[in-house]
C-alpha cells in the first residue's frame, strides 16, 4: 500500500504558516516537541495517529484535512488507491479518510489490527460529536476512561471527552467507521 501520509508533513507546515504559528507555538498548543513537528514537517517522521490527532485539533482541522489539502470539488470520486490513509508506524493502525469537507462531517475509518490501540487522543472542541460503528471483529472504545465494549455492527455517538482512545481486544483485525460531526461547533471554536 502507497503511503500517502508522506504528504501530512508539507500541509501542517502550510496550515501552521497560514496560521502565523511557529513551531514552538504549535509544540506548546498541540504537546508534540517542536524536534518531532519539524520532522514531520520535513517528512523525515511519520507521525502517530495520536499524535497527528493533536496536531490537527491545534490546527483546527480534521485529521483528515491534514492528509488531503485539495480544493473541494462539486463531484468528488476518491479511488481506493487514492484515498488519504495514515499508517501508524508503532502500531500498524491504518486510519482512512474517506472524505473531508462534507458539509460539517469528516467521515474515516480506522483499521486495528490485533490487540492494538490507536493511543490515547485529546479531547475534541466543545460542539463536536462522533459516532463510531464496528464494521468488523469487536473494540473498546475508552471514553474519559470508561470501557464501552462493542460487537459487530454496535455503534456508540458521544460528545467532547476527556480522551478518547480504540482498542481491538481481539485475535483479529477489527474495522471502524468513524463520523465527525462539527456542525455545531461555534466559530473561532
Amino acid at each position: 500500500m502507497v503511503d500517502p501520509s508522506s504528504n501530512i508533513g508539507p500541509n501542517i507546515r502550510r496550515r501552521r504558516q497560514a496560521l502565523g504559528l511557529s513551531l514552538d507555538a504549535l509544540a506548546q498548543a498541540s504537546g508534540v516537541s517542536s524536534t518531532m513537528l519539524s520532522e514531520v514537517e520535513r517528512a523525515r517522521k511519520n507521525p502517530t495517529v495520536k499524535l497527528a490527532y493533536q496536531i490537527a485539533l491545534s490546527l483546527g482541522c480534521s485529521l483528515t484535512d491534514l492528509l488531503d489539502d485539495s480544493e473541494q470539488q462539486s463531484v468528488s470520486l476518491v479511488r481506493a488507491s487514492d484515498r488519504r490513509t495514515l499508517l501508524d508506524p508503532d502500531t500498524n493502525v491504518v486510519r482512512h479518510g474517506l472524505r473531508p469537507d462534507l458539509l460539517d462531517l469528516e467521515i474515516a475509518w480506522y483499521e486495528l489490527p490485533p490487540h492494538r490501540s490507536s493511543g490515547q487522543m485529546g479531547p475534541n472542541r466543545a460542539g463536536v460529536v462522533e459516532l463510531i460503528t464496528v464494521l468488523e471483529g469487536r473494540a473498546q472504545i475508552v471514553l474519559g476512561g470508561e470501557v464501552h465494549t462493542l460487537e459487530l455492527g454496535d455503534s456508540i455517538s458521544y460528545g467532547p471527552q476527556s480522551t478518547t482512545e480504540y482498542i481491538n481486544p481481539s485475535d483479529a483485525p477489527t474495522r471502524l467507521l468513524l463520523v465527525v460531526d462539527r456542525s455545531r461547533v461555534s466559530p473561532g471554536g
